[in-house]
């Protein structure tokens, strides 16, 4: 994934003045995103734990002719969170997208996820989403009385095999994004979900070629997401025509919620 080899969906001032905060903006949907909004006339703050690959994402948002600065550090320490936001607001004085991308999952028969894969799960993909929007709302949106919440579903909702921890946490952040929209709408803030299906990206390189197959002959549009399918919508939401959109998921997979899983249901065990 390089940042996507299309050219620019939106108006290039259609962001212009916004600052956005990317986290897991290394790669994948984080990346894609990064260079949407950076296209779209944002400037772009990088979260991730691997500065490597952040400094890759930035300086493919430099060369699309936005700035963006890179903060390299763990969101489920809180300290280091407190940290990522300080640097934000020095060098840009405000925050006014958030784009909670971070997340991580490993696929497992139920019966197998233990304990503590459960909790590493939900460490990362509830816990650390919390405490970054909560530290950015209290911070930044919610003195200013403006801005955008993105939160990480998944699609399809009524759950995926193999996936029930990560399904639960997505989930819960997708009841979040919905909750939060009712409560700061008062001091301007607009939150909603977007729930990817299944999008080529590295997360995808750890599944066999059978399975992604599969995946793909549940997809009405007849292929897997690409990154910026996913990131284009996310900048849209960003900007003005997405004013009165607030508390919802958008489902950006192809047609495969509507469809349902698109497959034999499983052999039963003697």
């Amino acid at each position: 994934m390089n940042g996507g080899g299309q050219g620019p969906s939106l108006h290039p001032e259609a962001l212009a003045g916004r600052i956005a905060l990317v986290t897991g903006g290394g790669t994948g949907i984080g990346r894609a995103t990064a260079l949407s909004m950076a296209r779209s006339g944002a400037k772009v703050v990088l979260a991730g734990r691997r500065a490597a690959l952040l400094e890759e994402t930035a300086a493919i948002v430099r060369a699309a002719g936005s700035e963006a600065i890179c903060v390299a550090g763990d969101i489920r320490e809180a300290e280091q969170v407190a940290e990522l936001v300080d640097r934000a607001l020095a060098e840009y004085g405000r925050i006014d997208v958030l784009v909670n991308n971070a997340g991580g999952q490993f696929q497992a028969p139920a019966e197998d996820i233990s304990l503590n894969g459960w909790r590493a799960v939900h460490r990362l993909s509830v816990e650390a989403v919390w405490n970054v929007t909560r530290e950015v709302a209290v911070r930044s949106m919610i003195p200013n009385r403006s801005g955008l919440l993105v939160f990480m579903a998944f699609s399809p909702h009524r759950g995926i095999p193999g996936m029930v921890h990560a399904t639960a946490a997505r989930a819960a952040v997708e009841n979040l994004a919905s909750g939060l929209a009712l409560e700061w709408s008062r001091y301007g803030i607009r939150s909603l979900a977007v729930a990817p299906g299944s999008i080529e990206s590295e997360g995808l390189e750890q599944y066999t070629d059978e399975a992604r197959r599969g995946w793909e002959q549940g997809v009405p549009l007849g292929r897997l997401g690409r990154p910026e399918d996913v990131s284009d919508v996310i900048a849209f939401l960003a900007t003005d025509a997405a004013r009165y959109i607030t508390g919802t998921t958008i489902d950006i997979d192809g047609g495969a919620n509507a469809w349902g899983s698109g497959r034999p249901v499983p052999t039963k065990e003697p």
